[in-house]
């Protein structure tokens, strides 16, 4: 066996080769191990033992001041499991041999360290890694706890943006139906005006052909119109009053309907106390968007007279004022008044009381009204519209055909 002063050659240890960064002792651990005077046990000087197919190194002559120094260490050394032959406790030639031990285990520990860089180096062959490059004002290490790990886009936002197609594709679909039953009433009503011809004189009162109306429609009874307004259509009356709600004059269904009379009232219309003519509030401003438009007092001023023809007379009617009112108002639909308490005067000063709009001498034309027609359609733009609009006029003329 080779003395504490001589170089020693081993056959590695198993261990080193399977030594991995996490085992390592770290150059200063292994330089205080080796310092450390403790005598050599057997087992030591077993393993330290050169191996039985080599020739034993010939000793180094007695006068040597000091071993060389070593090229290598066991393997129980570079794997931190084993400790080292003695050397000299104290003297220059003990100096000597302990940093000539500690350079000995640096260079292992920096071995052991190559063979974990190289494990880690062919685990990510193949695999590109992109630096992350901060964005301009950010600081370039990335915060506590940051993963640069894809992130799952929460599943709600998906959600919701799905439901905001749909609705998206419902409000045109909706949009689209509108516009194609707007356009529809538009067609149909544009071709029954030939049968209400208009004199080129402005206000002229139209000429209604009655027959030819009644030839398409069994349940006209008058025709109204209103100058310079979308106001020019006939109208129809039946035992109720649901049916023309989506009815055009032709009997085909649109959401425009026809403009009706209560089914209460005396036909052909002003025979009772009141006549009530109901009209969609259209979106497109036909039927009688107008109507409600009057509860504006510049709007209602700009209503001068309202014709309303049967066929046998043309009645002139003047605006007197619009109220309005909430749809459970059904004074508004009374055709006549029995006299005691309850007149028709009572009755109009009663609605004048919601006007919005007024003539100048609404107040007198109420204490002289006999008849009087109501033009009633839903108010207001906020859909459910719960409230009505009501234009009363009563008759400044009337022509006999």
């Amino acid at each position: 066996m080779p003395s504490a002063g001589e170089a020693v050659s081993a056959t590695p240890h198993p261990a080193a080769s399977r030594s991995s960064l996490s085992s390592v002792p770290s150059p200063t651990d292994a330089a205080r191990a080796a310092s450390a005077p403790a005598a050599p046990s057997a087992d030591v000087t077993q393993r330290m033992a050169v191996s039985a197919d080599q020739p034993a190194a010939p000793p180094k002559p007695a006068s040597s001041p000091s071993p060389s120094p070593t090229t290598s260490l066991p393997a129980d050394v570079a794997s931190g499991q084993g400790a080292v032959s003695p050397l000299p406790a104290t003297g220059v030639a003990s100096d000597r041999a302990r940093a000539s031990v500690a350079r000995a285990a640096e260079a292992s520990y920096a071995a052991a360290l190559s063979r974990a860089g190289e494990r880690v180096s062919s685990a990510h062959a193949g695999k590109q890694v992109t630096p992350r490059v901060p964005r301009a004002g950010e600081s370039a290490e990335p915060p506590s706890g940051y993963s640069y790990a894809k992130r799952r886009k929460p599943v709600l936002s998906y959600a919701l943006i799905a439901i905001g197609v749909v609705l998206l594709l419902v409000a045109g679909g909706l949009f689209i139906r509108a516009q194609i039953g707007y356009s529809e009433a538009q067609s149909t009503y544009a071709e029954l005006q030939q049968y209400a011809v208009v004199s080129d004189e402005g206000d002229a009162v139209p000429t209604v052909d009655f027959d030819a109306l009644a030839a398409i429609n069994p349940d006209v009874v008058g025709w109204i119109y209103i100058p310079n307004t979308p106001v020019n259509y006939p109208v129809v009356q039946t035992d109720n009053n649901t049916t023309y709600l989506t009815r055009l004059f032709d009997g085909s269904g649109n959401g425009s309907g026809t403009i009706f009379m209560d089914m209460d009232d005396a036909a052909p219309g002003m025979v009772d106390e009141q006549t009530t003519l109901y009209g969609h509030h259209m979106n497109d401003g036909k039927m009688f968007k107008i109507i409600d438009n009057t509860i504006d007092q510049a709007t209602f001023d700009t209503i001068g007279t309202v014709y309303y023809i049967t066929p046998h007379v043309t009645y002139e009617l003047k605006p007197m004022f619009t109220a309005q009112v909430e749809e459970t108002y059904t004074a508004a639909r009374t055709p006549n008044f029995t006299g005691t308490g309850d007149t028709l005067q009572s009755y109009l000063r009663n609605l004048y009381a919601y006007a919005k709009a007024e003539a100048a001498d609404a107040s007198e034309r109420i204490d002289q009204a006999a008849h009087v027609m109501s033009l009633v359609t839903c108010a207001g733009e906020i859909i459910p519209r719960t409230t009505r609009a009501v234009m009363v006029l009563d008759i400044a003329a009337a022509y006999a055909h």
